[in-house]
């Protein structure tokens, strides 16, 4: 169900060498850079970023150079890191979950992992109460053919966790007419072989819309209270077109992820899309984040977004990352 982790997802791909990861040290002189230039928040994925043998001893690290932290997690091992992750604090924590308990331990393909991400919520409040310390948190729910049939009790599902902030995003599919012409693209106007879109190729969304409609209208009712983000601000047209038609342009052809974001790949490698990373404009294992930035190759990027949109962007979900707000 990701596009990335997939089996044809690229981090499964020979284009992305994870023994030649980033270690803890390479992320600590980044974080100096990022403070030295007064870069306010930093946003840590995966994978899961509690996978990262020395994670405690990195957030520590950013915390003390008084930068945000996000975390986007599976929340499995919340429970282990609960103490840590109150002691530090200025952390928000967002929890990928998939509906109920039992549509959420399908789509993952493993059962007790609903309970776990409950036993670690109820870890961090139990913390929570004893540290005098609060931890901002979310739910991320994905609309995909696997999950959709959980929209509608969301809202609950939120209420058992004790969490008041659901985020809820469309899922990303990419037809082979549009994989193809971005490969096109990028090999053309970069010169870059294209691999990234292979994970996320379904010829249409396998949305039913109907039912959609109904466990969207279920799903608004509900909240009660509970908080909708406005990360992809959609009215249910918009819905419609985006699971009907992969080539309709959702939204704004702008993407203001070129102008203030920069996504850093395991390896090392920079980008601008977190999601589509083929195209990298330089690797901060041998230069710096400024220098990356500022190359030529993020330049000539910069320039034909602005102007053009790539197939990819038809249904891109990362763009939202710069310009949401709330």
């Amino acid at each position: 169900m990701c596009g990335q982790w997939s089996e044809e997802g690229y981090i499964h791909s020979t284009k992305v060498n994870q023994r030649h990861s980033l270690k803890l040290a390479d992320w600590k002189r980044l974080t100096d850079e990022l403070a030295t230039h007064t870069i306010s928040s930093v946003i840590l994925r995966g994978g899961e970023p509690f996978l990262f043998p020395e994670i405690i001893e990195l957030l520590e690290y950013i915390n003390s150079k008084g930068i945000f932290i996000s975390i986007d997690t599976n929340g499995t091992l919340l429970k282990k890191y609960a103490a840590d992750l109150v002691r530090i604090g200025n952390i928000h924590i967002t929890i990928s979950i998939d509906g109920p308990e039992e549509i959420h331990d399908k789509v993952r393909g493993m059962k007790g992992c609903f309970r776990k991400i409950r036993e670690g919520v109820d870890r961090l409040i139990e913390v929570e109460k004893n540290g005098g310390r609060n931890i901002s948190r979310a739910i991320c729910f994905t609309i995909s053919p696997y999950s959709v049939s959980g929209l509608g009790k969301m809202p609950d599902v939120a209420r058992i966790l004790s969490i008041n902030t659901l985020v809820i995003v469309s899922y990303n599919y990419i037809s082979s007419a549009m994989g193809n012409n971005y490969a096109k693209e990028l090999k053309e106007h970069f010169n870059t072989t294209a691999y990234s879109w292979i994970g996320f190729h379904h010829e249409n969304s396998g949305i039913d819309f109907i039912e959609f409609q109904k466990e969207y209208k279920n799903y608004i009712t509900s909240l009660n209270g509970i908080r909708n983000y406005p990360y992809m601000v959609f009215s249910e047209e918009n819905y419609r077109i985006w699971f009907g038609n992969p080539t309709t342009l959702v939204g704004s052809p702008q993407c203001t992820n070129i102008e203030k974001l920069i996504d850093i790949q395991p390896d090392g490698n920079a980008n601008f899309c977190v999601d589509t990373p083929d195209y990298s404009f330089g690797n901060v294992k041998d230069s710096t984040i400024e220098a990356a930035w500022n190359s030529e190759q993020a330049s000539r990027f910069r320039e034909y977004r602005r102007k053009y949109l790539l197939s990819t962007c038809y249904r891109c979900v990362s763009k939202h990352m710069s310009e949401s707000t709330g």
